[in-house]
């Protein structure tokens, strides 16, 4: 671990290869410095943020289950980083902050990685390590400013920390890679429904076994999508199931005809 040290005698440290590791929609400032600002929904303040001396990077987030993930991901991985500022207007529903608050303070289930105590919809966090989330909240002092956009009121509250800066955490980096997801593409294409384009009993299997996959993969990441977004796929699903049934019901009455 290469170290450096400030005009103060502050330790610094450089950040994990790559750094930052997670991707997402966020600005870096100064890897060095000691201060992360997430601004929750608030999306128009981040870049001027990120621009402020101490500040390493700065973005919003919107959901308390994947968003988290990258934040606490990207922290870990850099030491110089000690303070987390959440501000910024909080996301309706996802409850995000206040998310982000209960995994700072009470961590998270061992076996089910959800967040303890969390308002959130969904606060599953299923790609930490319960050492990433003890790390985090070792690393970083949670500060509290949800609600607020005022630029200039955050910008006081970021000089008022790095006169704290107390150097990095005495630890490497720790590097946690995200989970990629695979998505498969439907296999196979709904014919359509035509009396004239009748669908053979092996098509109509497919896709039934098609659906079962989708519905697995559903249950599998319901935890990790919005509410809505579970309502829309299962709609989707219940118009395919529709649709079969008239494929089938179009299939047996060719085949008595």
């Amino acid at each position: 671990m290469v170290m450096t040290t400030t005009e103060k005698d502050k330790v610094k440290v450089e950040p994990a290869p790559g750094w930052p590791i997670a991707t997402g929609d966020y600005v870096v400032g100064d890897p060095k410095g000691c201060i992360a600002i997430c601004t929750l929904a608030s999306e128009g303040i981040y870049a001027p943020l990120a621009k402020l001396p101490g500040v390493a990077i700065a973005g919003p987030c919107k959901t308390e289950n994947i968003g988290l993930e990258k934040i606490v991901v990207n922290i870990i991985s850099n030491p110089n980083i000690r303070f987390l500022i959440v501000c910024g207007i909080e996301v309706t529903g996802h409850v995000t902050g206040g998310s982000f608050k209960a995994l700072y303070e009470n961590g998270v289930d061992p076996s089910t990685k959800k967040i303890k105590n969390a308002p959130g919809a969904i606060p599953y966090v299923e790609h930490l390590t319960v050492e990433a989330v003890e790390r985090f909240q070792k690393q970083v002092q949670f500060i509290d400013m949800i609600g607020i956009e005022d630029v200039e009121s955050i910008k006081l509250k970021v000089e008022e920390l790095v006169a704290q800066d107390l150097g990095a955490y005495p630890e490497p980096p720790l590097i946690l890679e995200l989970e990629k997801k695979e998505i498969r593409e439907l296999a196979v294409p709904l014919p359509p429904l035509a009396p004239t384009i009748l669908p053979s009993i092996s098509t109509l299997a497919t896709l039934i076994d098609d659906i079962k996959y989708r519905v697995q993969l559903i249950g599998r990441e319901r935890r990790l999508t919005t509410a809505v977004g579970t309502m829309r796929a299962w709609g989707i699903i219940a118009g395919m199931a529709l649709a079969l049934a008239i494929l089938g019901l179009l299939a047996i009455m060719s085949l008595i005809s």
